[in-house]
């Protein structure tokens, strides 16, 4: 299992009710759990071979959902993908450097496999910064932008 569908499996139980997942593909079993944190633990190890071989064993974990004092207020992307910060090619922005928003806004998109989500606000401020270009790659978890 590679990296991107890793991410998939990571960002499909970020927004799911489900609390555990297991695959298992080409002798490596994967199983994600979601602990008391917002965000699931990712344990991947491979299966024991049926002639005495020994398994590696590889532990991640995901992006942490909450601000550290060094972000301070930003706004998190709510899952991986390409972000977005306009509707469509040639469209204006939701938000630019200086808009004031409300929690629960639309400020951008966020692009998975054709399906788009929308990024919320999670706080009301002033934006003073845009932390990530658009067409970007991001992360669960990327500050996007920065609030005053």
């Amino acid at each position: 299992m590679d990296i991107p569908q890793l991410k998939r499996l990571i960002d499909l139980l970020a927004h799911t009710p489900v609390a555990e997942l297991e695959a298992e593909e080409d002798g490596r079993k994967i199983r994600i759990t979601r602990g008391a944190a917002p965000q699931p633990h990712v344990v991947v190890s491979r299966a024991p071979a049926s002639v005495g071989g020994k398994g590696a064993a590889l532990s991640a974990a995901a992006v942490p959902a909450q601000a550290t004092p060094a972000e301070g207020r930003v706004i998190k992307s709510p899952s991986y993908g390409i972000f977005h910060l306009s509707s469509s090619p040639g469209t204006p922005p939701y938000v630019t450097v200086g808009d004031e928003v409300k929690e629960g806004q639309q400020v951008g998109l966020v692009e998975a496999m054709k399906v788009f989500n929308a990024v919320k606000a999670t706080l009301a401020g002033r934006i003073t910064e845009i932390l990530v270009e658009d067409g970007a790659e991001v992360e669960a978890g990327t500050p996007l932008f920065r609030l005053a």
